[in-house]
């Protein structure tokens, strides 16, 4: 029983790998996540610009199609004999109709602004200058830290070379 015990943990030694701390994919994986950062930053704007853009869209999309129908609406009316106290009724609701979409408008774009600047506001602590900056001192330090970790590997192997093993 003892010698499967031995067979097992010999077997299991050989299975298992013999660098348990890559430095190499430690840096994969901060850069994976200031990555993640980045992408979410340029999902969010490019989201508030498509936005933007669509709104503006189809509010010129809705003023041309109700310009279309108040032309039909004034041409029936301009043949009966109210027709040109209506005609002057449709022109005054007319402006006030595009002060308010003016207005509405402007409002709008103030929010999308509120909006873009707060995102901004939001990732500005993860400023991609900034990240890349650290992450160059990261990458130094771990570069360091490799190379003391292979000293180390270097130095116990010349050690148990001179030391014979005691079996």
């Amino acid at each position: 029983m003892a010698k499967s015990k031995t067979e097992k943990a010999a077997k299991a030694e050989k299975t298992a790998p013999k660098n348990f701390f890559d430095p190499d994919i430690a840096r994969k994986i901060w850069l994976a996540g200031v990555g993640a950062y980045g992408r979410a930053y340029d999902d969010a704007t490019d989201a508030a610009e498509k936005f933007a853009e669509k709104a503006n869209h189809s509010f010129d999309d809705l003023v041309a199609k109700g310009e279309k129908i108040e032309d039909v609406i004034r041409a029936r009316i301009s043949g009966g004999k109210t027709g040109k106290k209506v005609a002057h009724m449709v022109e005054d609701f007319t402006k006030k109709t595009m002060d308010v979409a003016e207005s509405r408008r402007a409002a709008l774009d103030a929010r999308l602004d509120d909006v873009k600047k707060s995102l901004g506001e939001s990732f500005a602590p993860y400023n991609i200058a900034a990240l890349s900056h650290t992450v160059e001192n990261l990458t130094r330090q771990v570069e360091v830290l490799t190379a003391e970790v292979a000293d180390l590997k270097a130095k116990k192997a010349g050690r148990s070379a001179k030391t014979p093993e005691v079996g």
